[in-house]
Formats: structure tokens, sequence, C-alpha cells
């Protein structure tokens, strides 16, 4: 990589310098996070952003892994959302006019009601198996916007579509794959063609939300 280039690249999180190694890409040491470079472009956007395993010497395959939703049906076909390992993102609604065409917001996070949080925090405990000893500690890291128990909140996806609720769904990515919550929402979410409260995804599996539909995959960062 151009030396010059380097030396003016800083990481997007906490704009620290960043270090390159061929296999990993270009690292933040401070936030432990490697960003890929894809036919030669530096991709310096938290969304493509992977963990560094412990010591910073190298990433796994799996945590490289990101989870892919792509639309496939509704006004925004083609647009993709990816998750990195140990994010989350919420679905919801606009509240402004609704004959606009619908957006993908790329910085607006919606606020969480008491239950909301606390139906989001018994998935994540959950998924993560921590113990009931452990949810006051998990409380308090959800006290903000950015995190949800052990997952880091990325900003919401946000439609202007009158089928979707204000906030309709969470989509997650950890270790044990990537899963949908319904965030009891009006009109309900779907995987291939089921409504569900929460599911655990496969590749090739069919999510719905409002007038929307998602594939889901995984993608090597």
């Amino acid at each position: 990589m151009d030396s010059q280039l380097l030396k003016m690249l800083v990481c997007p999180r906490c704009r620290e310098p960043l270090a390159f190694k061929e296999e990993l890409g270009l690292i933040c040491r401070k936030c432990r996070r490697a960003y890929p470079i894809r036919n030669g472009i530096p991709v310096l956007l938290e969304e493509e952003a992977y963990p560094l395993n412990q010591g910073g010497k190298e990433v796994s395959g799996e945590n490289r892994r990101l989870a892919v939703f792509k639309v496939i049906e509704g006004k925004n076909i083609g647009e993709v959302i990816k998750l990195p390992l140990g994010t989350c993102k919420a679905i919801g609604r606009s509240l402004d006019d609704l004959n606009k065409t619908q957006v993908f917001n790329v910085d607006f996070t919606m606020s969480l009601d008491d239950f909301t949080k606390k139906l989001i925090l018994n998935y994540a405990s959950q998924q993560s198996g921590e113990k009931a000893s452990d949810k006051a500690s998990s409380e308090d890291k959800a006290s903000s916007a950015q995190n949800l128990g052990s997952f880091k909140r990325l900003p919401d996806l946000v439609l202007n579509d009158p089928a979707i609720s204000r906030l309709h769904a969470m989509l997650f990515h950890d270790t044990k794959g990537a899963g949908v919550l319904d965030l009891v929402s009006k009109n309900g979410t779907f995987v291939n063609g089921e409504e569900v409260e929460s599911r655990n995804l496969n590749p090739g599996d069919k999510l719905e939300v409002g007038s929307s539909k998602f594939e889901f995959s995984y993608q090597n960062a």
C-alpha cells in the first residue's frame, strides 16, 4: 500500500492513525478492529470493520464474516445491509411524509422505550448465554444508544413504509450466527412466509417486514 496514502488515513471511529497488514487490511490498534481493502481501495466504514482476535495477531474467518441482508422486493430493491460480528441494527418506519421516496438513513438511531429495551436485552442475553447475575451490567451497557448488552448498535434502517412499525424489528449478528427479533410490531415479522417472534437465520432465508423482503446470506470481509 502506498505509504503516503497510509499517512492520511485514520480510523473513522476514534480518528487514530491506521497500520497496514497485507493479510488483514488496515488495523486500528486502539479500537482493535480491522478495515478491509477491496480492489486496492480502503473501505473505512464502521459496518465493514471486523474485530481482531486476542493479541491482535490474526482475525479468524468467522470474525471477518459479515451478515448480509439484500432487498429483493420493495422500493429499495438492490440495497444491501451488512452487519459485522457483534452488531445489531433496528428496522423502523420514518415518521416523515409517507409519500416521500423510501430512504436508507445512514446515521439515525431511534430511542428505545423501556419495554423494547428489555425485550432486546432478554434476546441478547439468551444469545450470549449470559447469567441472570450479569443482567444488571448489561442494562448499564444498554443505557448507551451505541450498545445493547454485548451488541454494538449500528444506525437504524429507516423506511417510509406505512406497513412498518416505528420500531419494527432488530437484526443481530453474533458468534451463533445472524437472527431477527420482532419488536412487537403491528403487522409482524416473517421468515420464509412464517410469522416469528425471533428466529436464527440460515443463508437463503427470506425476511419480510412491511412491503420489503430481504434475502439473507453471509459474506467474507
